[in-house]
């Protein structure tokens, strides 16, 4: 048996001190978070620069820290990533750089379909979500503004409390939340996720559904949550591509009459935007509504495919029945927070059959553009130009 010399004990001794005090060392400048070695080289290589900014430092905290908390690896593709990055403004300065940090740590991606840049006000706080599927848990994190003033390095070393002032997990199971009505209440009520817990928490969940496609998220992303109106939109997309389908040369028209969350689906994937004059938006009055007769009641607006060569378009007046839907998805007597977001899970059950809730209510045709134009002008009300209400007075 071998037996060290006194001389050997000593430096084995003062080995071994030197690694304990290495450790003391790291619990004492990284207290309370997360920054492995690698984190850097990860941007680097992600960006291809090595101009790291405290943006990029940012994201990854915030990556490092749901990876902690949620229990995944980078690129796990169970977690959803979501945020406002690139939308808020802070100090003046826009905020994209935090996508780029937070991708390299968490290796959620937008070609993943797995990181989501949801559209919020410019003056809102910046924030980053992440969710866990195969645990149904959700991790809210909201910047502290004062970081974005700091340098990259000094994220490394600071608490996460210090760079956060909302850090929130919570289990978002679907029948848990339907269930417990009062407590999420409360929660919605305290602002857990900073006063975004009805969007996040639908996105998620529209995001586990086998049936949802990266066209409809990216419609969810712009009207920033789910609900059955943006829903409505997407089947009513299904329906046109069925009954109106576009050919070469052609392009929709939509007079959205009346108006509610469907009209910003059309505007992102159909690029049928207000401002390139693809989709004008008239307001039904209460009286209006009255007025429509019981084929019309559903009226969700006109849509017409428009040939820009020979100025003529085929038109239809569409319909769409929420009492069905709400039918279909078990909701009509439930109430709760969260409701709304079943209907709208249902709703995509049927994207391959959209008319069980879209229909057609009138067909119509127009020959010139000065038709077109006299349907979208201000004042005129299209559903008694094209007599779907008898009388306008």
């Amino acid at each position: 048996m071998y037996c060290m010399n006194p001389l050997e004990r000593a430096c084995s001794k003062m080995r071994k001190t030197r690694t304990v005090l290495a450790v003391m060392l790291l619990l004492i400048f990284i207290p309370g978070t997360v920054w492995a070695a690698g984190i850097t080289d990860d941007i680097e290589a992600y960006t291809g620069t090595k101009n790291i900014t405290v943006q990029h430092a940012l994201g990854a905290k915030a990556s490092a820290l749901a990876m902690e908390k949620l229990h995944f690896n980078k690129g796990d593709e169970n977690v959803l990533a979501m945020t406002n990055a690139g939308c808020a403004v802070i100090g003046g300065q826009t905020t994209e750089k935090c996508v780029d940090g937070l991708a390299a740590v968490s290796g959620c991606t937008i070609g993943n379909s797995n990181l989501l840049l949801v559209q919020r006000a410019k003056n809102m706080p910046l924030w980053f979500a992440f969710f866990n599927k195969a645990t149904n848990e959700m991790l809210y994190l909201e910047a502290n503004n004062t970081v974005l003033n700091k340098y990259p390095t000094d994220l490394e070393t600071l608490a996460s409390e210090k760079i956060f002032t909302v850090i929130a997990e919570e289990n978002i199971e679907l029948n848990g939340l339907l269930t417990n009505n009062e407590a999420w209440n409360a929660k919605i009520s305290s602002k857990v996720f900073g006063g975004n817990e009805f969007s996040l928490i639908g996105i998620a969940q529209i995001w586990s559904n086998p049936n949802c496609t990266y066209d409809f998220l990216r419609a969810a992303q712009f009207h920033n949550h789910i609900c059955p109106g943006v829903n409505s939109g997407y089947l009513i997309i299904k329906y046109l591509d069925k009954h109106l389908p576009l050919q070469a040369g052609q392009s929709y028209k939509i007079i959205a009459c009346p108006s509610w969350c469907k009209d910003d689906a059309f505007q992102v994937i159909l690029d049928a935007t207000v401002g390139k004059k693809g989709m004008y938006v008239k307001a039904l009055t209460g009286d209006q509504l009255a007025m429509l007769p019981g084929s019309a009641k559903n009226v969700a607006g006109l849509f017409i495919r428009w040939n820009e060569q020979t100025a003529t378009g085929d038109g239809l007046v569409l319909g769409f029945d929420f009492d069905k839907a709400n039918e279909l998805a078990g909701t009509s007597n439930m109430t709760g927070p969260f409701v709304k977001i079943k209907t709208a899970l249902s709703m995509m059950d049927y994207v391959d059959r959209p008319e069980i809730m879209v229909s057609t209510i009138k067909q119509f045709k127009i020959s010139s553009a000065s038709e077109l134009e006299a349907l979208q002008a201000a004042g005129v009300d299209p559903l008694v130009r094209l007599g779907v209400v008898e009388n306008g007075e």
